[in-house]
């Protein structure tokens, strides 16, 4: 949903303490994005008021309910300072509609240059799972930070990629199971699932080089796990997405 969040200031703001109320405002939404309650597309113009413009997951993201420890500290600051409206403006396009399941059979870890959304997909609806509802990715993280650095950084690599500057680093990093790229997400992946009562299975691309192993079962070509060897299963979970996946060592594949 994507929405204008109007700051109407309780007092009046002069030249003196406008940088620090600026600062507030920057924070506050960055503390949203790192709880997953904000996608990254957001901007914030200024008036009479201050105007924030946002792509919330869910209708009711901006909830207090799911607020973090970070989103608390600075939305307490900010209704100090401002009075709060929010208009709808419609969807936003770029987005997908979020999951709704309350149970899952497993999820999916992927993303790629231009997405905006949670890496995360239900494999039960086929749809983004909001962050705020997932455990955080570790015992001393206090929001999703680790998880935007590593989409940050896969983003980067495919770009590149994308782009045609096809060299072997870059292909590599987006491959490669035991890459430093893919060791950190599939890092985060495993931390996230120790938490949750089904697999999360960590998407890696095969579009490069010819490591990618396959055997032909049935008239397909299932892929082979590349940290254990051993031949994969081809599930389809909606009628959108088949993968081949490790139940040992929870990988996955798009299946051809």
């Amino acid at each position: 949903m994507f929405c204008k969040i109007e700051l109407i200031p309780k007092t009046q703001i002069n030249e003196e303490n406008e940088e620090n109320i600026t600062d507030i405002i920057w924070t506050f939404l960055a503390a949203l994005w790192n709880n997953g309650q904000i996608l990254k597309n957001y901007m914030v113009t200024k008036d009479k008021n201050y105007i924030l413009y946002v792509t919330f997951p869910k209708a009711d993201s901006f909830d207090e309910k799911y607020d973090g420890i970070y989103v608390k500290q600075w939305r307490q600051k900010t209704n100090e300072l401002f009075n709060i409206t929010i208009t709808a403006l419609g969807e936003n396009i770029e987005s997908c509609d979020y999951c709704e399941c309350t149970t899952r059979v497993a999820a999916e870890m992927q993303t790629y240059s231009r997405d905006i959304d949670s890496v995360f997909t239900c494999l039960s609806c086929g749809k983004p799972i909001a962050l705020y509802e997932l455990p955080l990715p570790g015992e001393d993280e206090k929001d999703f930070y680790s998880l935007h650095s590593w989409q940050e950084n896969f983003a980067a690599m495919d770009m590149i990629w994308v782009n045609c500057l096809c060299d072997r680093y870059t292909g590599n990093q987006r491959v490669k199971y035991d890459s430093a790229l893919n060791k950190q997400g599939y890092g985060l992946a495993k931390e996230i699932e120790k938490n949750l009562p089904h697999p999360i299975y960590y998407h890696l691309h095969c579009d490069y080089g010819n490591s990618i192993k396959t055997v032909e079962l049935n008239g397909k070509h299932i892929h082979v796990c590349p940290k254990c060897q051993t031949i994969m299963k081809r599930v389809r979970f909606t009628d959108e997405i088949e993968i081949d996946i490790c139940e040992k060592c929870h990988l996955s594949y798009d299946a051809h």
